[in-house]
């Protein structure tokens, strides 16, 4: 009896599987196609990551020579400070020669950061293994 009851089982599935097949097959090889479609995008925007420019590599080494120009500037003025204090930037720009807060040349925005942190670039880094097109220092 349980014989029967899994052979009735099995095509009642494949009956069903059979009539969407030819009711619909348009619809099925379409949305495979559009899947497939899909997977290949995707796959080719990942191919994509990682590949860093000349001048992506040209706009990381400027930020990061401004990010080192940020932070000797605020260690110079965190020295006409108590040890610890946090410095602003109208305290920093006077030192760099400057009379706005500079811009990332990769379209980033530069924070001072708390005393014992160094100063930060908002693109930051990419998480890749090549640091060239980093935006952040490390000290």
């Amino acid at each position: 009896m349980k014989k029967v009851i899994k052979i009735l089982v099995v095509v009642v599935i494949v009956g069903g599987l059979a009539l969407v097949w030819f009711k619909n097959p348009g619809d099925i090889q379409s949305k495979v196609l559009r899947t497939k479609a899909q997977a290949q995008k995707a796959a080719g925007n990942i191919s994509n990551i990682g590949k860093i420019t000349p001048e992506d590599i040209q706009k990381a080494k400027q930020c990061r020579d401004n990010l080192q120009r940020i932070q000797s500037a605020k260690i110079a003025a965190q020295q006409r400070k108590a040890v610890g204090q946090d410095v602003t930037w109208e305290e920093i720009l006077p030192i760099m020669n400057l009379k706005d807060i500079p811009r990332c040349p990769g379209g980033g925005n530069y924070r001072i950061n708390p005393a014992l942190q160094v100063p930060s670039c908002s693109i930051g880094t990419n998480g890749s293994v090549d640091t060239s097109d980093d935006h952040m220092i490390y000290h």
